[in-house]
């Protein structure tokens, strides 16, 4: 099948991802970013054209459909079978355009609910609506009766590898008690303080924020951002990774959730009802419901370090079985 992936050629990003997956599976796939091609060519790059691009498009509705008509050219020369839109902001006339090429198109969004921007997701055509949260699923059948279905993130084997050493030998090798990653909000920032504050050795990965940082944090933060081998290293061995969701994730979990589970990292989460369903183990084992119980969770687990082992072993299991990016890729094509 020949797949066009509408989304960001970051490193790492979902549509990287899911690029690798199906490729790896025998499938045609390409990834069309709004930031390349015609733009690159105008040299209007990297952060300065994020941010103007972000701004036109806010405001000027003509610019955002010039955008994604260059985009739907593009596309029509490549010929797919099958278009899948990561980005939350595709405008609705370009997925109007490419159901006239005879080809599917569906929509993947691996964000909870504050990235719908102006809802170019619920005003476009698609013929299926994937997303991860079974609040957002409900709403969209019971509510505007879309073609919405529930799916699972995922992690990748061959991108984010575990380590092929054992974990009390990577833990001595990485040498950290908690470690976390990803971008720093000021929610987690205070939560992260919390820690500090009680003396638990935190190392926080990431691009340090520009806006409404404490810099009392300065001690955690590495100001590293961690891809592939280094951040699957990173996991495995740190002794426990300190995963806290955004309070949008209604009844959703993060990417993150599924990157450190697949990385066979021990990881502490916050609690949501749907851990019962993607966890081998009693969530109550890996999760909190409050930074205090967190910080009581940490240092009893940085004290039973087999026990920790065990559960991470565990998970890792169930979770090489059941949520790869083989695995979703498979899902998508199915569902269709």
């Amino acid at each position: 099948m020949k797949i066009a992936i509408i989304g960001s050629k970051a490193l790492d990003s979902l549509e990287s991802n899911l690029l690798e997956a199906f490729s790896f599976n025998g499938h045609t796939c390409e990834i069309f970013d709004i930031a390349s091609g015609f733009w690159c060519e105008n040299k209007i790059t990297g952060s300065y054209f994020t941010k103007l691009d972000w701004l036109r498009r806010q405001f000027y509705d003509a610019y955002d459909q010039k955008v994604f008509q260059k985009i739907f050219e593009q596309v029509a020369d490549y010929r797919p079978d099958l278009v899948i839109g990561v980005y939350r902001f595709i405008h609705p006339s370009f997925v109007k355009r490419v159901k006239t090429l005879g080809c599917k198109v569906i929509h993947l969004n691996p964000d909870q609910l504050t990235t719908f921007e102006y809802q170019q997701v619920f005003a476009s055509d698609y013929d299926v609506w994937f997303t991860k949260d079974p609040y957002i699923v409900s709403f969209m059948t019971r509510n505007m009766q879309l073609n919405a279905k529930l799916y699972n993130e995922a992690f990748s084997l061959r991108l984010h590898p575990k380590p092929a050493m054992d974990k009390a030998t990577c833990e001595e090798d990485v040498n950290i008690d908690v470690m976390t990653y990803g971008t720093m909000y000021p929610y987690r920032c205070r939560m992260l303080k919390v820690l500090t504050d009680k003396r638990i050795d935190v190392k926080v990965f990431g691009v340090k924020p520009s806006r409404f940082y404490d810099s009392s944090l300065d001690i955690a933060f590495q100001n590293k951002y961690i891809v592939q081998d280094e951040k699957s290293k990173l996991l495995f061995g740190s002794k426990i990774v300190f995963n806290q969701m955004h309070y949008a994730e209604v009844e959703s979990v993060n990417n993150r959730f599924f990157e450190a589970n697949g990385a066979g990292a021990f990881q502490l989460s916050d609690y949501k009802p749907i851990l019962h369903d993607l966890l081998p183990v009693d969530p109550e084992l890996v999760s909190f419901k409050s930074i205090d119980e967190g910080v009581e969770k940490i240092k009893y687990y940085l004290e039973n370090t087999e026990e920790r082992h065990a559960i991470s072993e565990k998970i890792y299991d169930h979770f090489v079985h059941r949520y790869t990016y083989d695995h979703l890729t498979q899902y998508l094509l199915e569902e269709l």
